[in-house]
């Protein structure tokens, strides 16, 4: 624990803090005794009236403290714990777990911000916490500068300003080379999607004239511009990730999608598209469903999953698309 004693009264008041953090909560209570013991173990004089006034100046602060009453040898004396925290245990789980599974950071980052979360907490939850690390068995970027990329296009939407970039690739034999030869990217960035543990960004295109996708975590020497950002008023992030399947779309338009799905898979439908989605009874085992979607390698990949539990009822070029691209797959695997 840090030396306070430098610091005075000061001192004392902030290792009474940092002791409650550490070491309180619901279940778990120091008394005033205990506490009057804990300081002169280090090294500070104190009597009852000490605590209380300690207990005033966090409480005044805004440290939330809980007293209550507890019997102690034959009498009551008021014993302490740590009320409200920023993040409860729960919510402290899911941010480590989805900072574990994020691609798009790093392991050692992913380590260091877990570190960090479990700051948050109580020491015998702290310990629960990193324990919780599976970084090293996950599949992570290489990049380096992710955070750093986050940073600079979270204040290009800010200022509603362009961004350029270079955008990398891998070769056949895993280099990175830089895509189109080293060509900038000129983008006006819309905001930033998290979709299947990635980060994107979705951006209109200066030289594609069009809003395309990028992985945050495969640009490289982004720099926010002068130029003011171009922003399409229609566009929805809500809609655009529910229509556009794992951020790819092939440069194909969007298209209502009807869909013939046993009735088992409601759930990943409503999953996939939103408990708004049009549905009907074809039979008792079966359903339609319509969905706006761009009708992708990608869109398709997620039908073939359910192993023809779900299947493409119409438009019929939707529906050959699909056919021809299941039977090329059937051919390149039969002649391999």
């Amino acid at each position: 624990m840090a030396d306070f004693n430098k610091a005075g009264s000061k001192g004392r008041v902030l290792f009474l803090r940092k002791y409650l953090e550490d070491h309180t909560d619901d279940n778990r209570i120091i008394t005033t005794e205990e506490l009057i013991n804990l300081y002169a173990e280090n090294g500070f004089k104190a009597h009852r009236q000490t605590i209380a006034d300690d207990i005033a100046v966090l409480t005044a602060s805004g440290f939330e403290i809980i007293v209550e009453q507890v019997a102690r040898n034959r009498t009551k004396t008021n014993a302490y714990h740590i009320g409200a925290r920023l993040f409860e245990l729960p919510e402290l789980k899911l941010l480590v777990d989805a900072t574990s599974s994020s691609r798009f950071i790093t392991a050692k980052k992913s380590e260091l911000l877990i570190s960090k979360l479990s700051q948050l907490t109580n020491e015998e939850n702290r310990s629960s916490l990193v324990s919780r690390i599976h970084t090293a068995e996950r599949l992570k970027t290489s990049n380096t500068n992710v955070l750093v990329n986050i940073d600079v296009v979270y204040q290009a939407i800010q200022d509603k300003k362009k961004i350029s970039f270079h955008y990398w690739d891998y070769t056949p034999t895993k280099e990175k080379v830089f895509r189109h030869n080293g060509e900038e990217y000129i983008a006006s960035p819309y905001v930033l999607v998290w979709d299947d543990d990635r980060y994107y960004v979705p951006a209109f295109s200066d030289r594609r004239e069009k809003t395309v996708k990028y992985r945050i975590d495969r640009m490289c020497d982004v720099v926010e511009l002068d130029d003011d950002a171009y922003i399409d008023p229609t566009f929805n992030v809500a809609e655009y990730t529910k229509k556009v399947i794992k951020m790819y779309e092939d440069d194909l338009a969007e298209e209502r999608v009807i869909l013939r799905s046993q009735n088992e898979f409601m759930q990943n439908i409503l999953d996939r598209f939103g408990e708004e989605t049009e549905t009907s009874v074809v039979d008792d085992e079966s359903f339609r469903a319509e969905v706006d979607v761009v009708p992708s390698s990608t869109f398709f990949s997620w039908i073939m999953q359910f192993k023809g539990g779900i299947l493409i009822e119409g438009p019929t070029e939707v529906k050959e698309s699909y056919q021809k691209l299941l039977a090329d797959i059937l051919d390149k695997q039969t002649a391999l």
